[in-house]
C-alpha cells in the first residue's frame, strides 16, 4: 500500500520570522547573506536566530543538505545558489526581484525525506543515503525489500529520494523523478556485469541493506561512519520537509 498522499501545496503560509544560514566557505554567500538580512528587515520581516517560519540557506544545494544534517532548519526552507543548483530556486545573481514575491505568496511544497537506522542511531536525508566501498575493491551488497532479496557486487549503492534523483542517483544511471513524488530509488554504483539495475520503489517500501566488507555510510554527501561486514541499515521514506515554492 502506498503512503497516504501529503498535500503538495500549502497556501498561504504566513512568514514573519526568517532564519539565515550562509556557507562560511563561500565569500559570496556571506556577502549575499548580509544583503538579504538588510533587505528583509526593510521589507518588514524579522531576521531571527531562534524559532523561524522560514530558513533561507545561501550557498547552494549543499548548504541546505548540511543545515538539515545539523538540525538547523526551522519552518520551511528556501535556497539561494548558483547556476548548477537543483534544490535552490533563487540564483545568487538575481535573487532580489523574486525573494519578496515568494515570501508574500507563502506557497510551500512538501517533499519526502528518507530515514535510516543503524541499531539505535537514526539519520535523515533530503537527497540520498550511500553505502560505498572503502578501498576501491568491489563489495557484495544485499538488499531486502518486500520479502525479496537481491544481491550484487559493485562499488556501492545509492538510496535516493525524488529530490535526490537529479543528483548522484541520476549521474549513476537512475531516473529523474518529479520532486514531489513519494517514490524511492535504489541505484547501484558500477555493478559488476550490470547484475543489478536502478529500481524505483513505492514510498511505502522498507529496505534493509548490508555489505560483506567494511563500507562507508554517507548521508547527503557527508561521511557518517564505517559499517561493519553484515551490519544492517534499515531505510524508509519519512518527512515531509517543506520548501518555499515558485
Amino acid at each position: 500500500m502506498e503512503l497516504k498522499s501529503i498535500p503538495s501545496i500549502l497556501h498561504p503560509m504566513r512568514i514573519n520570522n526568517v532564519r539565515l544560514i550562509s556557507n562560511p566557505k563561500k565569500q559570496w554567500a556571506k556577502g549575499i547573506a548580509a544583503q538579504v538580512s538588510g533587505f528583509l528587515e526593510k521589507s518588514g520581516f524579522r531576521v531571527s536566530g531562534g524559532k523561524a517560519d522560514l530558513t533561507i540557506c545561501i550557498g547552494g544545494d549543499g548548504t541546505i543538505l548540511y543545515a538539515n544534517h545539523e538540525g538547523n532548519i526551522q519552518g520551511a526552507v528556501l535556497g539561494v545558489g548558483g547556476d548548477k543548483s537543483r534544490i535552490c530556486i533563487l540564483n545568487r545573481k538575481n535573487w532580489k526581484p523574486r525573494l519578496l514575491r515568494l515570501l508574500r505568496r507563502g506557497r510551500t511544497e512538501n517533499r519526502q525525506l528518507l530515514h535510516a537506522s543503524i541499531g539505535k542511531k537514526k539519520y535523515t536525508a533530503i537527497n540520498d543515503f550511500v553505502l560505498h566501498t572503502l578501498d576501491y575493491r568491489v563489495i557484495s551488497l544485499r538488499i531486502s525489500t518486500g520479502g525479496k532479496m537481491h544481491e550484487f557486487e559493485g562499488d556501492g549503492l545509492i538510496i535516493s529520494s525524488a529530490t535526490g534523483s537529479s543528483a548522484y542517483a541520476y549521474s549513476a544511471g537512475g531516473k529523474m523523478l518529479k520532486p514531489r513524488s513519494k517514490k524511492i530509488q535504489a541505484v547501484p554504483i558500477a555493478p559488476y556485469l550490470r547484475a543489478f539495475r536502478p529500481r524505483i520503489l513505492p514510498g511505502s517500501a522498507k529496505l534493509e541493506i548490508s555489505a560483506d566488507r567494511t563500507s562507508a555510510f554517507i548521508v547527503d554527501g557527508i561521511f557518517i561512519c564505517n559499517i561493519n561486514p553484515g551490519e544492517k541499515i534499515t531505510l524508509c521514506s519519512g518527512g515531509p520537509i517543506r520548501f518555499l515554492s515558485k
